[in-house]
């Protein structure tokens, strides 16, 4: 566990208190002694490029914010760039310059807004994640939060759900709202492409069916971790 061999105590990040590491530890496991690109979209203070920096101690890290502290610069093998995670542009020329053959490993730990996180996604996720590689999305579970922008754009329980509720067959305490709007909405857009060869096959006849550009999914209730297929 890489995580356990370092002081994470000087790391001014979230990470640690939110557990993550102990899901990282073994997502990462096989990447950690590669000389690996890594890309992070949401650097606050830059606390995790350099827990980034040491937990991989042969890789060059990358950390993408729209607003870089002013006592952040580039240090020993992390580079940081000023912008918006959906300026494609901005992203295009950060990534040509910093890792012209691609990343292997991209966090999203930004805005935390569905809209915002799609559209950075998929960009990356299409254009300069290696096939192979891992995508992560973080704290998508803000996407319930009913204070946050996202957790207000929420559905109520289907026909189904109140049809049952009529037949007093379940309690109004269990019935969740669908949530099919941003953050959890995006993520369960996600899945859907996981299952693309089964959704499309299971449409009109003639229909051609799509395979997947995802090889998996691991959830968990902090992160989604993608990782692209290699072919």
């Amino acid at each position: 566990m890489r995580s356990k061999e370092l002081n994470l105590q000087k790391y001014q990040t979230d990470k640690v208190q939110s557990g993550y590491l102990e899901h990282y530890d073994r997502a990462f496991a096989p990447w950690v002694d590669r000389a690996v690109h890594l890309l992070e979209v949401g650097i606050y203070h830059g606390g995790s490029l350099r827990l980034w920096r040491d937990y991989f101690p042969n890789g060059q890290i990358v950390g993408v914010d729209l607003n870089i502290p002013d006592d952040l610069k580039n240090e020993e093998r992390i580079q940081v760039f000023q912008g918006s995670q959906d300026d494609g542009e901005f992203l295009h020329q950060m990534a040509n310059q910093a890792a012209p053959e691609g990343f292997d490993i991209i966090i999203d730990d930004a805005s935390h807004l569905g809209a915002l996180t799609k559209q950075t996604f998929w960009y990356l996720f299409d254009q300069h994640l290696k096939p192979g590689g891992l995508y992560v999305i973080e704290d998508w579970g803000t996407g319930y939060w009913e204070d946050w922008p996202d957790g207000k754009a929420q559905q109520k329980p289907g026909w189904w759900s109140r049809l049952l509720q009529k037949l007093k067959r379940a309690t109004p305490k269990e019935q969740w709202p669908t949530h099919s709007h941003g953050m959890v909405g995006f993520v369960k857009q996600l899945v859907d492409e996981l299952g693309a060869r089964e959704l499309t096959r299971g449409r009109r006849e003639g229909a051609s069916i799509r395979v997947s550009r995802f090889e998996k999914i691991e959830l968990t209730a902090g992160q989604v971790i993608v990782t692209k297929k290699t072919t």
